[in-house]
């Protein structure tokens, strides 16, 4: 063992701990500033919108597209390494196992990707119905009014 490892390991870790250290701060302001611009919201009484984000179109693509391509290109590699041995069958059985595999995580890639686009579609569909057939605001200061009381 070189003993230039460790000079060489004392640079590289502040190249890791800092770019993390300042990753994490900006995510945990970006939060802090979240937080108060939804207190403020409350304060002032105005509605609030959603936190809940439901994954865009691009997830569906990801998933449903980028899912199988990885897992071929994968069976692809993993086939060009496997070993040419003299029994067939060993061969045979390895080749059918790596892309049984593949073929599997594809197909549940395809199944997650239907589920997911027809739960945006739902979520989207139901979100125009909404927004078109509501004429009444999100906040409505009447029934928040206290009672006066005039005890004379």
């Amino acid at each position: 063992m070189s003993l230039a490892i460790v000079p060489l390991a004392g640079i590289a870790i502040p190249m890791v701990v800092v770019p993390t250290v300042l990753f994490a701060r900006h995510v945990g302001r970006n939060r802090q500033y979240g937080h108060l611009e939804r207190m403020q919201a409350l304060k002032a009484g105005v509605a609030l919108p959603s936190t809940v984000r439901p994954p865009g179109p691009g997830a569906v693509v990801a998933i449903g597209a980028g899912v199988p391509t990885v897992c071929a290109l994968a069976a692809v590699m993993a086939t060009h390494a496997l070993p040419a041995t003299p029994r067939d069958e060993e061969l045979i059985v390895r080749l059918a196992i790596v892309w049984g595999v593949a073929f599997l995580l594809g197909l549940c890639a395809l199944a997650t990707a239907l589920v997911l686009g027809l739960l945006l579609h739902r979520a989207n569909a139901k979100a125009a119905t909404t927004r078109d057939a509501s004429a009444k605001p999100a906040f409505d200061p009447d029934p928040f009014d206290a009672p006066v009381h005039d005890f004379r």
